[in-house]
C-alpha cells in the first residue's frame, strides 16, 4: 500500500513537472512577442517566474523525495543500470529548474527596476531561458525513455 502511495505520489510530481515546465517556457516565449501591451507582458514574466517557484520546483522536489524513499524501500533498485541515467537526468533537471527560476526571477527584477530600459538584457535571458527549456525537455525525453526500456 505505502508503495502505491509513493507510486503515486512520484507520478504527480512528474505530471505537475512537466506541465509547469511546459507554462513557464509558454509565458516566457510569449512575453517576448511583439506589439504586446506591456501589463500584458509584464504578467507573463511575473508568472512564469511563479510557476517555476510554487509549481515546478515543489513537483520536482516531490518526486526527488518520493524517490529517495522508494530506493530506501527497495535499495535492489540501485543494481539497475537505468536508474542510474535517470538519476543523472534529475540531477541535470534540478539544476536546470534552479537555474530557470533564477533566470526568471532576474527578468521580473530588472522590469522592475528599470522598466523598458532593460529590454536587451530581458531579451538576452529570454533567449537563454528558451535554451534552458530546449535542454530540459531533451533531459526528460531521455529520462522516459531509460524508465520505459530500462525497466521492461
Amino acid at each position: 500500500m505505502v508503495h502505491k502511495v509513493l507510486i503515486l505520489l512520484h507520478l504527480v510530481g512528474f505530471a505537475a513537472y512537466i506541465g509547469a515546465g511546459f507554462a513557464q517556457q509558454q509565458f516566457v516565449a510569449r512575453s517576448a512577442r511583439e506589439g504586446l501591451g506591456a501589463a500584458v507582458r509584464d504578467e507573463y514574466e511575473r508568472l512564469a517566474a511563479a510557476i517555476l517557484t510554487q509549481i515546478e520546483l515543489p513537483a520536482l522536489f516531490t518526486q526527488v523525495v518520493t524517490g529517495i524513499v522508494l530506493i530506501v524501500l527497495a535499495p535492489l533498485w540501485l543494481t539497475q543500470g537505468w536508474l542510474h541515467g535517470k538519476l543523472a537526468c534529475v540531477a541535470v533537471l534540478l539544476v536546470l529548474s534552479h537555474v530557470e527560476m533564477f533566470n526568471a526571477r532576474r527578468i521580473v527584477k530588472a522590469r522592475v527596476a528599470r522598466g523598458d530600459a532593460a529590454n536587451d538584457e530581458i531579451s538576452a535571458r529570454k533567449k537563454r531561458h528558451a535554451t534552458f527549456g530546449l535542454l530540459g525537455t531533451l533531459a526528460v525525453v531521455i529520462l522516459v525513455g531509460l524508465v520505459a526500456y530500462g525497466t521492461g
